[in-house]
């Protein structure tokens, strides 16, 4: 008989009801750990304080709100990127960042008497901004404040006796942001981690939910179902993110919670595949679903159970659940070594500084053409689509989204510009709500992400009374002109190929799993003391297959527009590789009570060297490769073989390594085919 305690319930979700819940629970699914909220708050309030600040002392001092543009531009950027998880962190970005801004201020206003020098200064830039990327992280940040800056000096050409204010707005910008970002609100990485791991709880409640919808009149392969399931591989991503940040121990056991959950929440869906469930097993998963909606840890207790059972499953998932959420509640952070060791620093970025230079170079001569003083729409448009774009197609799938966003932007400007004509209040409200919409969806959704930045500066030129019409019209030309340039050098200079970056994330997937099976073979063996731990391997894995959708990300795009049913599909071949080598992990946890048989060593070696095999010949032919599978993964076929063994057995090892097995022959056979010259992502 099942039992269910309830240990606490949120009072909110009871006063909000479920449709409000509901949409708590989407902002939950997409931002775990509300750091994109608090980012965004943050940069508002920054934009606000500083823009406010300034008006107040221009007023006083009689100068005009331009001269402290640079200041107001500083506030915006600076919250964005300070991304870093502890305060200490934060506080020295923050003072890189300061540098550039006030170098950048002199130095244009010494240069802006002289055009040619100003833009071959401004160009300069852009080349070292992102030469020196790949030695530090703060790179990005610093040179785009560098650049921004930059134009913001040349556009304007205030006369050199106002520096000292825009020197003094700069520090302005400083401290408010000091004052709101590392005190007012303060990024914790333990409440963020609490957080995370709700959120990993309600993403898990949606497989289910899912799950029971589907066992009703569809499919539990459905696309819906591998939709849900990698949100909730993407939650537990960003729960583990924060771990690093916590006490050894802890953070420890967060991360083996976390795939715990992920694996009973999987074996449930098993269950469920195999044996629908009757009308008991109904009510107990919708007893299940509305505690984990409801944010409700519980304790449960059980007697003897068959293995492989719904109902033996959802005590599993319950247990997941109980320890991930109270060892959450008792971690801290760790004072002593809060992050990890940096990484080296790595070669200069030669090929991707000369590549953004030529194309911010031809931006400049059209933008020029188009406009003398609003050329940089141009160039920030190809700085901009060059950033963490490593083919082609991410430069297309890149500078198509910029000018959607800048188009939708364009629309909604000149209509909301017609509606609120002559209402201050208004403007400056929705100009507040452009700023918050372009730090919240900037990351998620660089389309969103720019029309909240053609809306604010559509607000900002309708409260100084500029015509709209013409100014948006021109900066669809500047963007478009940006976006052709980057295209035109993205495919002529220096190419990278779309499907050579994909072939090259799934060939690092590939890679990792083989690691993965590695660290669970030698935790067999030695108890894992000679190399990496297993629960980090699988997390390496997990990286890279969202590298590979990224990767991936461009051709999907495509086939909108141009989609071919003939295509193999050898992701979710893969996906179910990655999820068989998870539940070797998880059993690499469990002892055995006696010496591990030499024949499972040899099955993970075996499965070891065919993964690298496959690693290695995804540049080359597949088709000198025989396949071959182990006799068990070819003959047991039975219900119970997908069912969990007894913990503590080595049968625990048995189903996922049979899965694994079986799954590699299956990806081999579709990577011979040549789909997509090695990968393609299912529809």
């Amino acid at each position: 008989m099942l039992q269910l305690r309830r240990v606490q319930t949120p009072r909110l979700v009871e006063l909000l009801g479920a449709p409000v819940f509901a949409v708590l629970d989407r902002l939950l699914g997409a931002d775990p750990g509300l750091l994109r909220l608090t980012i965004a708050l943050r940069g508002t309030l920054t934009t606000a304080l500083t823009t406010a600040s300034a008006l107040v002392i221009g007023h006083l001092a009689g100068l005009s709100p331009a001269v402290f543009a640079n200041g107001i531009a500083f506030s915006m950027m600076a919250p964005f990127l300070m991304r870093e998880p502890t305060l200490a962190q934060q506080r020295r970005t923050l003072l890189f960042l300061l540098v550039p801004s006030l170098l950048a201020t002199a130095a244009t206003a010494m240069l802006h008497a002289q055009p040619l020098a100003g833009e071959g200064f401004f160009l300069a830039l852009v080349f070292f901004g992102y030469l020196f990327q790949p030695r530090a992280q703060r790179m990005i940040g610093i040179g785009l404040v560098a650049v921004i800056t930059t134009y913001i000096g040349l556009f304007l050409q205030l006369p050199r006796v106002l520096l000292p204010f825009q020197l003094f707005a700069s520090l302005l910008a400083f401290a408010v942001v000091a004052i709101v970002c590392l005190v007012a609100l303060p990024i914790t990485p333990a409440v963020t981690l609490r957080r995370a791991v709700r959120t990993v709880q309600w993403r898990a409640a949606q497989v289910l939910k899912s799950a029971r919808q589907l066992t009703r009149g569809g499919s539990l392969s459905s696309p819906r179902m591998r939709r849900d399931l990698v949100r909730l591989n993407e939650a537990v991503l960003a729960a583990d993110d924060q771990l690093a940040f916590l006490e050894q121990d802890g953070g420890d056991i967060v991360r083996a919670g976390l795939i715990d959950l992920e694996l009973a929440t999987a074996r449930c869906i098993d269950a469920m595949r195999t044996d629908e469930p009757d009308r008991r097993d109904g009510l107990r998963l919708h007893l299940h679903l509305r505690r984990m909606r409801q944010g409700r840890p519980y304790v449960l207790s059980a007697k003897s159970l068959e293995p492989g059972s719904l109902l033996a499953c959802l005590l599993e998932l319950g247990h997941a659940l109980h320890r991930l959420s109270v060892t959450a509640r008792k971690t801290k952070k760790n004072p002593l070594s809060p992050v990890p060791a940096p990484l080296p620093p790595g070669p200069l970025a030669w090929r991707v500084a000369i590549r953004i230079t030529l194309a911010a170079g031809l931006a400049m001569a059209g933008g020029l053409a188009l406009s003398p003083h609003r050329w940089f729409w141009a160039v920030i448009t190809v700085y901009v689509v060059f950033l963490n774009t490593r083919s082609r197609g991410d430069t297309i799938y890149k500078a198509a989204q910029r000018i959607a966003g800048t188009l939708l932007g364009i629309t909604a400007g000149l209509a909301i510009a017609t509606f609120m004509d002559d209402h201050t209040g208004l403007q400056i409200g929705v100009l507040l709500l452009s700023v918050f919409g372009m730090y919240y969806f900037y990351v998620v959704s660089y389309t969103v992400g720019v029309f909240c930045v053609t809306m604010m500066l559509g607000m900002i030129y309708g409260t100084l009374g500029e015509p709209l019409e013409a100014l948006f019209v021109l900066r669809l030309e500047e963007t478009a002109l940006g976006a052709i340039a980057a295209i035109v050098v993205a495919f002529f200079v220096l190419p990278a190929r779309t499907r050579d970056q994909v072939r090259s994330s799934g060939r690092n997937v590939l890679v990792a799993l083989a690691d993965a099976v590695k660290a669970t073979r030698d935790v067999l063996t030695d108890g894992g003391i000679s190399g990496t731990s297993p629960d980090a391997a699988m997390r390496k894995v997990d990286r890279q297959v969202a590298d590979l959708r990224l990767s991936l990300a461009p051709l999907v795009a495509r086939r909108w527009l141009f989609r071919r049913e003939s295509f193999e599909r050898p992701v979710p071949v893969l996906l179910d590789c990655v999820h068989s080598t998870r539940q070797l992990v998880a059993a690499s946890r469990q002892k055995p009570r006696r010496r591990p048989d030499d024949a499972l060593t040899s099955r993970l070696d075996a499965i070891e060297r065919r993964i690298r095999q496959l690693a290695s010949s995804t540049t080359h032919s597949l088709r000198t490769l025989p396949i071959t599978v182990h006799a068990s993964a070819k003959t047991d076929s039975s219900p119970e073989s997908g069912r969990a063994a007894d913990p503590g057995s080595e049968r625990d090892w048995e189903a996922p390594l049979r899965r694994l097995e079986t799954s590699l022959v299956i990806l081999m056979e579709r990577l011979q085919i040549g789909a997509l010259e090695g990968f393609a992502l299912d529809a």
